[in-house]
């Protein structure tokens, strides 16, 4: 049966900010409001340029690698972005106790210790060292409160 309007599954948003403590076993808790019966797993990507984490669902992760091709200039480069993308994005299932397992490369690259940030994104999710997640805020504060006066907000 099509989905209609009143059938069709509304796109999951992370929104909020949320502090889990990492356990000793590098697993940190997804927010309970993000969990979904379709939301099994996630991929996790570096964010180069900012440091973090970047948590999406499959879908997400599918879309990102396709829009690459618009912003291409060469069939060669898309195809870089791609290969690099998609091999370097790390799976992580989420458990029936809504906990995701940060390999120690993960934890290393975003400096997490005891305690992540989890920043909602939209489509997808940061995870943070929470003194990464302050200078980051602190420096994308200005441009956050420019485009809110703009929204008249």
């Amino acid at each position: 049966m099509p989905a209609t309007p009143d059938t069709a599954q509304k796109p999951l948003v992370f929104s909020g900010e949320y502090r889990p403590s990492i356990d000793a076993k590098n697993r940190v808790t997804v927010p309970a409001r993000w969990r979904t019966a379709e939301l099994e797993e996630v991929f996790i990507i570096k964010s180069e340029n900012r440091g973090c984490l970047i948590a999406m669902p499959q879908e997400v992760l599918e879309e990102m690698g396709e829009k690459a091709a618009a912003q291409s200039n060469t069939v060669e480069d898309h195809q870089i972005f791609k290969d690099y993308f998609f091999a370097n994005a790390v799976n992580c299932p989420i458990d029936s106790q809504g906990r995701m397992l940060l390999s120690e490369d993960l934890i290393r690259f975003a400096g997490i210790e005891k305690e992540a940030v989890l920043a909602g994104s939209g489509q997808k999710f940061d995870i943070w060292n929470p003194a990464a997640w302050e200078a980051q805020r602190q420096k994308v504060t200005p441009t956050y409160t420019t485009i809110l006066k703009s929204l008249g907000l």
